[in-house]
């Protein structure tokens, strides 16, 4: 049997079949750390500090070492760096998102601003910069993506 020039040599399916299985554990594996995030922040008094946004930064290294090691095998897979970056984006930014909301409908004085804001500075920050800041950079990468059809690195 001959390869056709419209699949991938056999090497190639593998490292993107391999990269396709990781989506699931890498997802696991944030959501995991983003509820850790969220419990730091619980002992914090709920509050947003520089301390309580380390483990925010461990996230986002955690997600560029996925994507130094997987990333040009997702690539090769249909919407596969689209997908990694849409999940982190909704994990990260959804944990945000309904922490605020229980803290708002609890009326915790921990995100209550001072008068000129609604929100405390740093739960307007986590909540409404960073998701509408990477929402931006996550449309660019979703209109690219599908200018690309799906496969962001050349399949062959």
């Amino acid at each position: 049997m001959t390869t056709s020039s419209a699949s991938p040599p056999p090497e190639t399916s593998s490292r993107t079949d391999r990269a396709h299985s990781t989506l699931f554990p890498y997802a696991l594996a944030a959501l995991a750390a983003t509820a850790v995030a969220h419990l730091m922040i619980g002992l914090a008094g709920h509050r947003i500090t520089v301390l309580t946004t380390l483990p925010l930064l461990v996230i986002a290294l955690g997600y560029a070492t996925y994507l130094v090691i997987y990333g040009r095998a997702l690539g090769r897979v249909r919407y596969g760096r689209l997908v990694a970056h849409a999940l982190t984006y909704a994990i990260v930014n959804t944990g945000y998102l309904l922490h605020a909301y229980v803290l708002i409908a609890s009326a915790s004085p921990a995100i209550q601003g001072d008068g000129h804001l609604a929100l405390n500075a740093g739960w307007f920050g986590a909540t409404f910069g960073m998701a509408g800041f990477w929402g931006i950079g996550l449309i660019a990468h979703g209109l690219a993506a599908l200018h690309e059809r799906g496969f962001e690195a050349r399949r062959a």
